[in-house]
């Protein structure tokens, strides 16, 4: 008779992590949208998380060229003392913005930026959304 309680208890269990498992796979990935991608490299580059933006907004290949010859932290290492701020400038600049989107809805531009850069590219790839330029 203990057997039952206890074999409750263990299911319970397993089904609450089930549960509580899917919820947080149901949490949309801000890469899918321009308007949750944008605020989440304003964080990462707020919080100097250089790594873990370039791991996600870096084009795929472009990625993998930078890497195929140095690390990924020396890559954002560099980032972080080169064009980290000018980037973070850019984005903040945007984020009230709204792009110009190619037919296919692939690629957004925004235009009319002041200082170095007179636009910015973004490339959905798949489902997410990278820097493009």
């Amino acid at each position: 008779m203990r057997f039952i309680p206890v074999a409750f208890t263990v299911f319970t269990c397993a089904a609450a992590f089930a549960a509580s498992s899917a919820a947080d796979d149901a949490t949309p990935d801000p890469r899918e949208k321009l308007e949750s991608a944008i605020p989440e490299m304003i964080r990462l580059l707020e919080t100097k998380e250089y790594t873990t933006l370039l791991k996600n907004y870096a084009p795929p290949e472009v990625l993998k060229a930078i890497t195929g010859k140095t690390s990924l932290e020396e890559v954002a290492k560099e980032f972080g003392e080169g064009k980290a701020e000018k980037l973070l400038t850019v984005l903040k600049s945007i984020k009230e913005m709204k792009p110009t989107l190619d037919a296919d809805g692939k690629k957004a531009t925004y235009e009319g930026l002041k200082g170095e850069k007179s636009k910015i590219v973004f490339l959905k790839i798949d489902k997410y959304w990278y820097i493009g330029n």
